[in-house]
């Protein structure tokens, strides 16, 4: 791996302009990337961009996976390095469109005090520093891996009306279904489910008080939105080749996900109404796994549908495409 590693390197043109114009674009963000002083004491947007995921990590915020984002961006680009190396990589100038861009992007975040203007800045300077040294052909190859640097931008903060859309979504959709499938007495007030009493039975069966069920903000998807997201587009550019089905993949990954947040709710709400509110906080707050496992299997499953058809030999189709022959099969035998 290392040696391909320095051969894809070596195989780089203008390595030295690109390491110059590079550093001092870190530079630039590094003593000239943030103005609010008065949160995070740093003129450096990086400082400014660490000290907002250490406190997302502190609050169990949605933002906390953020800082880890650039660390998976690097792992795929070593892992897809021999796709990298078939690129034919040469100068190409209206990769300075990108930095002119990019500039008047930061000017414009430092002057009103948006920091996170000025991060999506550097990202589309650096990506366009490597235009300019490398050309479209990089540009086209890194772009599905460089795009989830976007998920390292701290931005919950400005999604409550979002979040809180989501859980009016999530806690309709569940109730409904509980309501004409499931048969559970509850009524639904904006996110509020409050759960009808229980008479006793006759015969001495145990009745159960009525309860009020409020779904939190937690429940609302954001999170698990935004990881589904991120994992679908890794999914995406590991297993697909065209840029069309990479985005048809990760489109699919929004209403997967928020169907994998309703069917938490809807067993959270199947507990509830068998063992009572204690029980079923006890599922909410340890069934997060649910929503994951239904979007995940639904990425995988459209995932496959989309692979291209030389991706699989189809069945009695060897690598070479004689019919009747299997991959390492010899003689006429086949290998189960």
């Amino acid at each position: 791996m290392l040696s391909e590693l320095r051969q894809l390197w070596s195989g780089l043109p203008n390595k030295a302009g690109f390491v110059a114009v590079a550093a001092a674009w870190v530079a630039l963000f590094h003593f000239l990337g943030n103005s609010v002083l008065g949160y995070v004491d740093t003129p450096s947007v990086f400082g400014w961009l660490e000290a907002l995921h250490a406190n997302a990590e502190r609050t169990d915020s949605d933002d906390a996976f953020g800082r880890y984002v650039p660390w998976l961006v690097l792992v795929l680009l070593v892992v897809r390095r021999r796709e990298l190396m078939a690129v034919s990589a040469r100068t190409w100038p209206p990769g300075l469109a990108l930095i002119v861009l990019a500039v008047v992007m930061h000017a414009m975040g430092f002057l009103v005090q948006q920091t996170r203007v000025s991060i999506v800045a550097f990202l589309v300077g650096l990506y366009g520093i490597m235009g300019l040294a490398w050309g479209p052909g990089w540009l086209k190859a890194v772009f599905f891996p460089y795009f989830l640097l976007a998920f390292s931008i701290p931005i919950s903060a400005y999604l409550d009306g979002l979040t809180f859309r989501l859980r009016l979504l999530s806690t309709w959709v569940s109730t409904v279904i509980c309501k004409g499938l499931l048969s559970i007495r509850l009524t639904r007030v904006g996110t509020s489910v409050e759960f009808a009493a229980v008479p006793p039975r006759p015969g001495g069966g145990a009745g159960r008080a009525g309860f009020l069920f409020d779904v939190a903000p937690a429940c609302s998807g954001i999170r698990s939105l935004t990881i589904v997201t991120l994992l679908t587009v890794v999914f995406a550019w590991l297993n697909l080749r065209g840029t069309g089905r990479r985005v048809l993949l990760v489109l699919c990954s929004v209403p997967l996900a928020l169907l994998g947040n309703v069917v938490r709710l809807i067993v959270t709400f199947g507990v509830a109404d068998v063992w009572g509110q204690e029980a079923a906080s006890k599922v909410e707050t340890k069934a997060g796994f649910i929503t994951f496992a239904v979007a995940l299997a639904g990425v995988f499953s459209i995932g496959r549908l989309l692979r291209e058809p030389d991706e699989e030999a189809p069945a009695g189709v060897g690598a070479s495409g004689a019919p009747g022959v299997a991959d390492g099969a010899q003689g006429g035998a086949s290998i189960p």
